[in-house]
């Protein structure tokens, strides 16, 4: 079933591992190496040893790729309550969902909340697994790793590791897909299934309810993840009753606001079209409003530093524009700025950029929409000319194709406009989006 957003172990599977995956008898040989937050990490073995040691013999396990905020507080305490179990937050610091929150910046949120709960009746222990985003049977996994690890009881949540929603817009699997086979397969795997109970919070009883128990007639106040994310990015109020400040504080310094997170400017056009002239002067337009480096990644420069070995068959200019979205990419997640003018002229490469950068900051695709008809009478190198004569191979625009961009976040026409206006249009465009403060 075609997906608004790739599934993230299907796509990984298809278009991120090698060719080649291997099955078979594992037999170990070392186990893997860490280097942060080694205090935090525990193989069941060692974990067995902890319950022992203190003495517990019922652990209810929360599984968690997300800051812990109050309503998460408030249901592992109900959990840990009704199961009359200790509790361990154990959450995944492996591969998850594109756009989650990165596990170092998790790791240190809830290190942060630890203190809120009981010491002698809660533990932290992080689990270094990749999410496949998988659904119910994913959930069925993650219960019998837990049961590996010596725990008793399971929150298993709604939509438990769902991917999210389909095409139509409905969710991917029913929403309590999960816990249905989770409780059916529970007793043949040795664990308790606990029902995740979606927690909102009542505006006058100033706490926490189930979402089925919410007196009649009262205010539920709620924060989407889209909504925090929105309120990150534009240094707006995060308030109490929804998080932690000590939480706040961490999230607030990985994602500072939009002003002062890095970005890229992707100019894309057909050769001639003014795309390294335009980002000449928006480079220096950005160095006059100050406060971030600004690099500038013209495509004739990198081809010159960055990839002199390649050719202009497909294959070379598909590898030569992700080398350039990794560099800014890099860039981006540096607080820098990056400005690339290279053609891009396949949008499948020019998606593939995007979703790079867009890990670490705004993507603005800019398409510097210039005429064939206007590149080819500009043709200042005589590009065009030879391509026309077939003395130059797979030539944008002439033999070969330019994907016009369908949805960029500005489009430039340069046949009636000067360099400094189009520079300034963009200037405009990334003020409007928050990313810069005032031009003047």
């Amino acid at each position: 079933m075609p997906t608004t957003r790739p599934i993230r172990g299907v796509h990984y599977l298809h278009h991120v591992a090698g060719p080649v995956y291997l099955g078979g008898a594992v037999t170990g040989l070392q186990p893997p190496v860490h280097y942060d937050f080694k205090a935090r990490r525990d193989t069941p073995n060692e974990l067995r040893a902890f319950f022992r040691k203190m003495g517990w013999r019922r652990i209810v396990a929360f599984q968690t790729r997300n800051p812990l905020h109050r309503a998460h507080q408030e249901l592992t305490f109900r959990a840990a309550r009704e199961a009359q179990a200790n509790l361990l937050i154990h959450p995944v610091v492996g591969m998850t969902k594109p756009g989650d929150v990165d596990h170092f910046t998790r790791v240190r949120c809830y290190e942060a909340v630890l203190p809120k709960y009981p010491a002698a009746t809660t533990h932290l222990s992080l689990l270094n697994l990749a999410m496949r985003m998988a659904g119910p049977r994913e959930a069925l996994w993650h219960a019998i790793i837990r049961r590996n690890h010596g725990i008793t009881h399971f929150i298993v949540g709604r939509d438990h590791a769902g991917p999210g929603k389909n095409s139509q817009g409905k969710d991917f699997y029913d929403p309590y897909a999960a816990q249905d086979l989770v409780r059916q397969h529970q007793a043949e795997i040795g664990i308790e299934m606990v029902d995740f109970k979606q927690m909102v919070y009542v505006q006058e009883k100033a706490q926490y309810y189930p979402v089925d128990e919410v007196p009649e007639g009262c205010t539920v106040l709620d924060i989407s993840g889209t909504e925090l994310r929105r309120r990150l990015r534009e240094g707006l109020e995060i308030p109490e009753w929804f998080s932690f400040p000590e939480v706040v504080a961490e999230l607030r310094r990985r994602f500072p606001p939009r002003s002062q997170q890095g970005f890229t400017v992707f100019f894309t056009g057909l050769s001639g079209s003014g795309k390294s002239t335009i980002a000449n002067a928006l480079m220096v337009k950005l160095m006059e409003v100050g406060g971030r480096p600004v690099t500038l990644l013209d495509g004739d420069v990198v081809r010159k530093h960055l990839s002199s070995e390649l050719g202009f068959s497909k294959e070379h200019r598909d590898i030569n524009i992700r080398r350039i979205g990794f560099v800014a990419s890099e860039i981006t997640k540096n607080g820098g700025i990056a400005i690339c003018a290279p053609i891009a002229p396949y949008a499948a490469t020019r998606r593939a950029v995007r979703e790079m950068i867009e890990q670490y900051g705004a993507f603005v695709e800019v398409h510097v929409a210039t005429s064939l008809e206007a590149c080819e009478r500009r043709d200042r190198k005589g590009l065009y000319k030879l391509a026309r004569e077939g003395k130059i191979k797979e030539f944008t625009g002439i033999s070969d194709p330019y994907d016009v961009p369908e949805n960029p976040e500005l489009r430039i026409d340069t046949e009636n406009q000067d360099v400094d206006t189009c520079a300034h249009q963009v200037l405009l465009k990334l003020e409007a989006m928050g990313l810069i403060g005032g031009t003047g």
